[in-house]
Parts: structure tokens; C-alpha cells; sequence
């Protein structure tokens, strides 16, 4: 089995250390490489990373990692809080969410990228 490469971009020294020892407990999974954070895109090329794990400082919008997973669609960022405490999952994919049964309501609420989930839709009384 192939392992899950793991780049380490902008993780603070404390965090390094730690992520690597987790990562490298985990007999399918290998750390690739670490950079201080600019151009993300080419070293994910380089060392064919298919998860960068970023240290966030608190400054970055979701935004910022648009042109990272639309350069390399397969590739998942995750970041990590500076205390280790908390992080988000980023992943450029298609996805499918289930409207049931359609309405004007479900139909606005899509549109806006807000859909209701099926569960909550009132069903229709006969």
C-alpha cells in the first residue's frame, strides 16, 4: 500500500515534533517534507504531498487555500491551530447533498447554498 505523504507548511517548532511522532506511528502514512509556507502548490508538487498540514496563525481565510486545491485537486489541507487544539479540514470535491422532496422553499435554499436537510422538510399530506 502506497503511504499518504504529509507535508508540514508554517507549523510552529513545537507542533513539529509532535506531528511528525504522530505521523510516523502510522504505518501508512509518511511525512515528505516541511516549508516555511510560500508556494505551497509547488512544494506539494515536489515532494507529492496529498495531505499539507499548515500551521494557522489565525490570519488565514479559507480563501487563501482556493488556488492550492484547484492547482491540486486531490490534495486535502488541513490546518492546526498554533496550541494544537483545534484545526479544519479543507478538500476540493464534488458532492452530492440530497434535497428530497423539491418545493419553492428547497429550491431558493439551494440556490443560495443553503439547503434544509431532507429529514427536516415537511412531507406532504394527502
Amino acid at each position: 500500500m502506497k503511504p499518504i505523504h504529509i507535508l508540514l507548511a508554517g507549523v510552529p517548532p513545537l507542533l513539529v515534533d509532535i506531528l511528525h511522532h504522530i505521523v510516523s506511528s502510522e504505518s501508512d502514512m509518511a511525512v515528505v517534507g516541511r516549508v516555511s509556507g510560500d508556494d505551497l502548490l509547488a512544494a506539494a508538487q515536489r515532494t507529492r504531498a496529498n495531505v499539507i498540514l499548515i500551521g494557522q496563525t489565525g490570519k488565514e481565510s479559507p480563501d487563501q487555500y482556493d488556488e492550492l486545491l484547484l492547482g491540486h485537486p486531490r490534495l486535502k489541507v488541513l490546518t492546526i491551530a498554533e496550541d494544537g487544539k483545534t484545526g479544519s479540514l479543507y478538500e476540493f470535491r464534488p458532492h452530492r447533498v440530497p434535497l428530497g422532496e423539491m418545493s419553492a422553499d428547497v429550491l431558493c435554499a439551494a440556490i443560495r447554498g443553503r439547503p434544509p436537510c431532507p429529514a427536516a422538510t415537511t412531507p406532504k399530506r394527502d
